[in-house]
């Protein structure tokens, strides 16, 4: 069968998806967020300042013996007002390296942010291919069913016009009956299957599907699976996440143990105090102070040590995760690369089975027109070539998904390394903003002080389970073996307090 006209490509799917698929935009604003913790992180070396204004008004009814004592005062009644108005700047000076070392996790989780948006992008590319290949592969199989259920009628009608002319019996018009109702059910089944794949579609692009034209050869697929797990090892994007995540954790061992080192910082204060009512600047007190405080942690009560030792198990939890990483990694690469070889055999053994059927069919067809075959002859050799023709389809279709499923765990399945002409998302735009929103010209010598006054990420020795003495063995059986009987109830009486009871007034 011809290929249908198209009117959209895979780039077209893939570059629609890239624009506009919720998950991955959602994915886009959560790295956002992400992003503002350097901003968090750097605040913490920058100055912060304040205003506190304070307004306070006093009246006071005198007592008889105060009123004696104020003898020739026109009003017994004592009132006072102030204002008292203050500005703080506060500048740390070192946070015993506490400040820079959330700046060092801060770029670790960004990081690991960015890997794990690479991941979701693969993701949606996987599954926008997968889709696109599943359109076509379910179109190529209704046409096939379509033309097998034309054919079948045909076979029908000659069946039953040589059964009037007394060649054949009722026999054979059963025979071609049953093929034709059995190819209406699988012809069903097909128009299902592919209004199914439709739909996933549509929900991943946003649109749904048109004609949609052949499949392009994906670049980028390794020459060999060794070359494969090498690329990931550089590219794979949980195996990059998981590696930020451990620097990001190992980073706040180091803030963790800040908290046992002095800090120090500056403080200035500028005051205003005087009355509030009537307000004159020349009758304002004026204060100005300048303070370096200088803090040294003597006991928390155990919540710094117990901080210490949580940051270090997580750190530890960390850099195990990195392993289990690779060994998915590896699992994930392994399989794809056996998928893909298989699909590719299969692809060859399709196209010569395809050619086997033709001829068989062909031959059947013709020999039964001379009476060396029977009807069933002629719709088992039909039902063979239909099915090869599918199977051939969806061996193609394996392959590709194969190919894209390897690329995704490579971390080559990205639109940059598929795709030329598309306008990439900017992963770094918000950090230039985050990193001026706030600066002060004297932000890289405080941070470079603080830096050298900072702990070293001493992690902890990774423990591992003692080796047992003795071989292992499986516990023995205890009392006999469970009865062969199925279980037709089940308890129902639920845990007391899970349920409610029946209302049978109004509660009011």
């Amino acid at each position: 069968m011809p290929e249908p006209v198209p009117t959209e490509s895979l780039a077209d799917a893939i570059a629609l998806a890239y624009r506009s698929n919720p998950t991955l935009l959602a994915r886009r604003y959560d790295l956002r967020a992400t992003d503002e913790n350097l901003g968090v992180a750097l605040s913490e070396l920058r100055p912060t300042s304040a205003l506190q204004i304070t307004g306070q008004y006093d009246k006071t009814v005198p007592g008889r013996t105060t009123q004696a004592a104020r003898l020739g005062s026109r009003s017994p009644i004592i009132t006072s007002n102030t204002l008292n108005s203050q500005l703080i700047i506060t500048q740390p000076i070192t946070t015993g390296g506490r400040a820079s070392a959330d700046i060092s996790a801060a770029g670790a989780e960004i990081r690991a942010g960015r890997a794990a948006l690479r991941a979701t992008e693969g993701d949606l590319l996987l599954q926008t291919i997968t889709a696109y290949v599943d359109v076509r592969r379910d179109t190529r199989a209704l046409s096939i069913r379509q033309a097998n259920l034309a054919q079948l009628q045909a076979t029908l009608d000659e069946v039953k016009a040589r059964r009037e002319a007394g060649e054949l019996t009722r026999t054979d018009i059963a025979q071609a009956e049953t093929q034709l109702t059995s190819a209406q059910a699988q012809f069903n089944a097909t128009r299902d299957q592919l209004e199914q794949s439709r739909a996933v579609y549509a929900s991943l692009v946003g649109v749904e599907p048109g004609g949609l034209a052949l499949e392009p050869p994906l670049p980028q697929v390794p020459p060999s699976a060794d070359a494969a797990f090498d690329q990931a090892t550089q590219l794979n994007p949980e195996l990059a996440q998981a590696r930020f995540n451990e620097v990001a954790s190992r980073q706040k061992i180091v803030a963790a143990r800040a908290a046992t080192l002095p800090t120090l910082s500056l403080r200035g204060t500028v005051g205003l105090t005087g009355q509030a009512t009537p307000y004159y600047l020349r009758n304002e007190d004026q204060a100005v102070s300048v303070q370096g405080i200088l803090t040294v942690p003597l006991t928390a009560g155990g919540h710094t040590g117990a901080l210490i030792s949580q940051a270090l198990n997580t750190n530890s939890g960390d850099r195990l995760r990195i392993e289990a990483a690779r060994r998915a990694m590896v699992l994930r690469i392994a399989n794809a690369w056996n998928q893909m070889v298989t699909a590719r055999r299969n692809v060859l053994v399709e196209e010569l089975q395809v050619k086997s059927a033709r001829f068989y069919y062909e031959g059947s067809f013709e020999e039964y027109r001379a009476g060396l075959r029977s009807t069933f002859d002629v719709l088992f050799a039909q039902g063979t070539l239909r099915d090869s023709e599918i199977a051939l389809v969806s061996a193609r279709h394996d392959l590709y998904v194969a190919q894209a499923t390897l690329l995704r765990h490579i971390g080559l399945l990205e639109v940059k390394s598929l795709m030329t002409g598309v306008d990439l998302y900017d992963v770094t735009g918000d950090i230039r903003h985050i990193e001026h929103r706030g600066a002060t010209p004297w932000d890289a010598p405080v941070r470079a002080y603080d830096r050298n006054d900072r702990a070293s990420p001493k992690t902890k020795a990774l423990e591992q389970p003692k080796v047992l003495p003795t071989s292992v063995k499986i516990a023995p059986l205890v009392g006999p073996p469970p009865p062969d009987s199925y279980v037709i109830s089940t308890p129902n009486v639920p845990q007391p307090g899970t349920i409610g009871r029946a209302v049978t007034e109004a509660p009011y």
